[in-house]
């Protein structure tokens, strides 16, 4: 055993670390903004316009935060009876590799078309997403998180 007992589930197999969470979390900022904004009914448009000029980048993405959000749910049901569930789940780390990279992308072309402006919340998210990228390559607990094994 190479991790503590709290590091497994119930049915033994290593949980996600926080450190995971906190990366899915900066993933799907998007659906935390339009959820706030669809909560804040005279001020939504406003909230959105603000973390989101472009529909069309508001729009991309949601759409590229959907498979996180349903990792998020997936970690769940991470049961043997389930094994349509645990091949999906073993797919879990490249994927979220992919949606760094899109993520990043899509950063970076706005810093771009924004002609170099310095925004300092693109320079956080983009440092966040890097430290996130490298920890998704490097780490051995989400590698083995990701494998079951």
């Amino acid at each position: 055993m190479q991790y503590s007992f709290d590091a497994y589930d119930k049915h033994g197999w290593l949980k996600p670390p926080v450190w995971l969470w906190f990366g899915w979390a900066i993933l799907i900022r998007s659906v935390v903004v339009f959820v706030m904004a669809g909560a804040s009914r005279e001020q939504g448009s406003d909230l959105l316009a603000l973390f989101y000029p472009s529909h069309a980048h508001l729009y991309t993405s949601l759409y590229l935060s959907l498979p996180i959000v349903f990792y998020m749910w997936l970690s769940s049901f991470k049961k043997p009876t389930h094994p349509f569930m645990l091949t999906i789940w073993k797919q879990g780390r490249w994927l979220t590799i992919v949606m760094v990279l899109m993520d990043l992308t899509m950063l970076i072309e706005s810093v771009f078309v924004n002609r170099g402006e310095f925004q300092p919340g693109s320079a956080i998210i983009i440092l966040l997403l890097s430290w996130f990228l490298i920890f998704l390559l490097r780490s051995k607990r989400v590698k083995i998180c990701f494998s079951l094994t």
